[in-house]
């Protein structure tokens, strides 16, 4: 039988891979989905519940990028269907 220290260490472990699995696919797409001129103004946090959350570098680009929101959200839910939502907020990129 099974330590139960072991089972939960394994699960968690496992939960853990899955959401850097699902994290770095969406980076990718991320990377796909964005010119090169948005990327160095943006910076992609991570995703919580199917919300990607995104810092941009100034209410400019915040402006720039909610106007691209619903495009970058199509393609990004085609390859990912659990994506449901994009959140910009502005921010330091470092």
């Amino acid at each position: 039988m099974d330590n139960i220290e072991d089972i939960i260490k394994d699960v968690i472990g496992n939960m853990a891979s899955r959401k850097m699995e699902e994290h770095d696919k969406i980076h990718r797409l991320w990377v796909n989905v964005l010119s090169e001129t948005e990327l160095k103004h943006t910076k992609l946090l991570g995703v919580k519940d199917g919300r990607i959350a995104v810092v941009v570098d100034s209410p400019a680009w915040l402006y720039q990028m909610n106007t691209r929101k619903r495009k970058i959200l199509q393609i990004l839910k085609e390859e990912m269907a659990t994506v449901e939502s994009i959140y910009f907020k502005v921010g330091k990129i470092s």
